[in-house]
């Protein structure tokens, strides 16, 4: 059953604006070159950085396992509540056609495209969540009332048979990206519209360039003046041997003291070329992406790669799944009691040797147990592995459980 099929409509409600309304001027003052500020989704994603960039961060996220916990009274210890529906609906399947990795990389994809991500809170008879139903953003309408009181207003149903809907904060899981009233988010490609219009009309140049240009390249110097018959059996016949993508690197026959001029790379072609550099550059600043992410190495070195990749989890990665855990904690949680949690171990890992020899050094000073070591690296644990043992001293300082549970260690020989 849709999302929809839950509620009830409500009537269609109009947005008007005042003559002196601060939202009418933003929007005139917005619609001055609409030629290149007004770029649709869409035609971002055709843009092959902004799709890389995407791409990437989309990718990234979804394959983070999201787990919800159940901490202790003190919060200083937390278990997986495994048997809670909750965690079963971030971790494997939110709904009934989406998996848990496709509706993350979906929330990625609307925060980047449009600064916001709405879902439907579908709740069973006794008021526990039972499913997460993802609504398009283009059908949803925020509304603020007095004293920054909010509802949503949802247009669904097919063309012709279009209805709207009301829903309440607490029955819309909100994701939003930077915001301006901290009630909805702002969308990356309308305010970089210009920037990403840009870089449309630069590619469009160069494919025009490459399409209609004629190969190989220079002009033609014929002693005399030529007739017009002349001029145009000239041109026809050069542009129908050596025009066109299909007809590029052929070998030009001349005749008649025509004689073939190569030019060079004008100045022009070069700027095009660095501009179009420097506009990939800026669309990954948009989105915080390391270009050696996206295929450009022209400044990557493979002494700075890990660190920038170390700097792409803090800068890009991080704020997208902390703010999904703290909107998750106040949306679905009535309590603080437990909460929401992506795993990043696997984002951080290093190169296999390095980790090894941290994982080393944790047994050593009896940070983890070899088991908590042999979970990490994905290998089912082994009997005795639950022990907390130093290589300095041959100390064991207890099980894993004891030290979950607060438990006094085993007693030590101190040579007293």
């Amino acid at each position: 059953m849709a999302w929809y099929n839950f509620r009830r409509s409500a009537p269609q409600q109009k947005n008007a604006y005042s003559l002196d309304s601060p939202a009418l001027l933003d929007m005139m003052l917005r619609a001055d070159k609409p030629g290149l500020s007004s770029v649709s989704s869409q035609a971002a994603m055709r843009l092959s950085t902004v799709y890389s960039c995407i791409k990437v961060l989309s990718e990234t996220v979804s394959t983070l396992p999201c787990h919800l916990y159940k901490l202790s009274a003190d919060r200083m210890t937390r278990t997986h509540a495994y048997d809670d529906i909750l965690h079963t609906l971030c971790m494997r399947s939110p709904n009934d056609w989406q998996t848990a990795q496709e509706f993350w990389q979906m929330q990625v994809v609307n925060l980047c495209l449009r600064g916001n991500s709405y879902n439907y809170i579908v709740r069973g008879g006794s008021g526990r969540v039972v499913a997460l139903h993802p609504i398009p953003v283009d059908s949803v309408h925020v509304h603020v009332e007095a004293q920054n009181r909010i509802h949503y207003s949802v247009t669904i149903g097919e063309k012709g048979r279009q209805r709207t809907e009301v829903f309440d904060p607490s029955e819309i899981l909100h994701f939003k990206s930077m915001s301006l009233d901290g009630i909805v988010g702002i969308s990356p490609i309308s305010y970089q519209g210009h920037l990403l219009g840009g870089a449309i009309e630069q590619r469009d140049h160069s494919n025009s360039v490459f399409a209609n240009g004629s190969t190989p390249r220079g002009v033609l110097q014929v002693d005399g003046t030529l007739s017009d018959d002349a001029y145009s059996n000239l041109k026809e016949s050069w542009e129908g041997a050596h025009g066109g993508r299909s007809n590029a690197n052929r070998v030009a026959l001349l005749e008649a003291g025509v004689r073939f001029e190569p030019i060079s790379m004008s100045p022009g072609d070069v700027q095009l070329i660095e501009t179009r550099k420097l506009s990939r550059e800026e669309i990954c600043g948009i989105f915080r992406v390391p270009p050696h992410m996206i295929a450009d190495l022209s400044r990557a070195t493979f002494s700075n790669i890990e660190e920038q990749t170390l700097d792409f989890y803090r800068s890009a990665i991080y704020p997208y799944i902390r703010g999904f855990e703290t909107r998750m904690n106040y949306s679905l949680l009535g309590d603080s009691t437990r909460e929401f949690r992506f795993e990043v171990g696997e984002l951080l890992r290093g190169d296999f040797a390095g980790e090894v020899d941290a994982y080393k050094k944790l047994l050593e000073i009896g940070v983890m147990s070899p088991n908590e070591v042999r979970h990490k690296l994905d290998m089912n644990p082994r009997e005795g592995g639950d022990d907390y043992v130093t290589d300095s001293n041959n100390l064991t300082f207890g099980t894993q459980e004891e030290a979950d549970d607060g438990g006094p260690s085993p007693d030590r020989d101190d040579g007293e």
